[in-house]
């Protein structure tokens, strides 16, 4: 009961304050009208000891306790000042994150720079239930907090709202913001176990590639082209100052591998985006030409990691079967 009623009050809060800011555009900076400060678990503690103090001052009329009730008081506003100011004009310049795997942590990165001429210390980022990494910035500097987001299906992890918050100083209140800018994260297939690359099979239409590059016998150069593999570059003629060259290889087609839908089964769509998953990690590896079929979609042969992040962001976009994919 208890936990359904804070669900719903976080709710309110959370429309509340979407309608009252709106949308954000990055770079967005924190100014006094959306910094928001409330006291933490220690202010309230640090409160009723306040009112205990004062209480018992009451009763045996000390005026020593009056004075200690006082001073702890103004201590508490002027913390409270501080708290509010440590935020306000930072400026949260970027977000971003880097793909995973699922089951990984999204680890999103925001870029914040200190436009104030004095020091912010103890920012740090939330998210719900998850409390990032914390920096301090100096006048004029940029700094880069953390938030991990655990992931648990390949897609776009959308981040609708995330927060900047400090408790500095004595940790006695949480002075925070809402930024409404949506960040993505994009999330690849967990990859299967350990599992050996598809065979080739003679005379299929995995023979189409037949006669390209491939990597039994050295027969001369060619000029690099983009997706090339960095081991198939001669080395020896770039240190003559020559341009950047590719050796070439005859009787080749063995290097050349179409990972297939097909080839993948039997299974459900999640089995076979996870083994092609492992599957692309271990061709890219051993430094092969590779190409990718999926129902609707061909990518064609090639290597190096820019060609892997390209196959695993089509594993990842791959439609569920709610979305009307196969």
């Amino acid at each position: 009961m208890a936990a359904g009623i804070a669900k719903f009050i976080k709710g309110r809060v959370s429309a509340w304050a979407l309608k009252r800011q709106g949308r954000d555009h990055l770079p967005i900076a924190l100014d006094k009208r959306r910094v928001y400060i409330l006291p933490g678990k220690m202010g309230f503690i640090f409160a009723a000891m306040l009112l205990a103090i004062l209480l018992a001052s009451m009763n045996y009329g000390n005026s020593m306790g009056f004075a200690l009730t006082f001073l702890l008081a103004s201590l508490g506003l002027v913390t409270m000042h501080h708290c509010h100011g440590n935020l306000t004009g930072t400026v949260v310049q970027a977000i971003g994150a880097q793909p995973v795997f699922a089951g990984e942590d999204a680890v999103f990165e925001i870029l914040l720079q200190n436009t104030e001429h004095s020091a912010k210390y103890d920012l740090r980022g939330e998210s719900s239930d998850y409390l990032g990494t914390s920096t301090d910035l100096a006048t004029d500097q940029s700094g880069t907090i953390r938030l991990s987001i655990p992931t648990s299906k390949r897609g776009h992890l959308r981040l609708q709202r995330f927060a900047v918050s400090t408790r500095f100083p004595l940790n006695l209140f949480r002075s925070w913001s809402w930024i409404h800018q949506p960040a993505d994260c994009l999330v690849f297939p967990r990859p299967a176990a350990a599992a050996p690359l598809p065979v080739r099979q003679s005379g299929s239409q995995y023979d189409a590639l037949a006669g390209g590059d491939g990597a039994d016998d050295f027969s001369g150069l060619r000029s690099f082209r983009p997706g090339d593999s960095p081991r198939h570059i001669a080395w020896k003629a770039l240190a003559r100052e020559q341009e950047l060259l590719v050796k070439q290889f005859s009787g080749g087609a063995a290097q050349q591998l179409w990972l297939d839908w097909d080839l993948a089964g039997p299974g459900d769509d999640e089995t076979r985006l996870s083994l092609l998953c492992r599957w692309i990690l271990a061709a890219n590896a051993a430094g092969k030409l590779f190409g990718l079929r999926l129902p609707g979609t061909e990518i064609p042969p090639a290597s190096g990691d820019e060609h892997q992040l390209i196959c695993l962001s089509a594993l990842a976009l791959y439609p569920s079967p709610s979305e009307g994919g196969s």
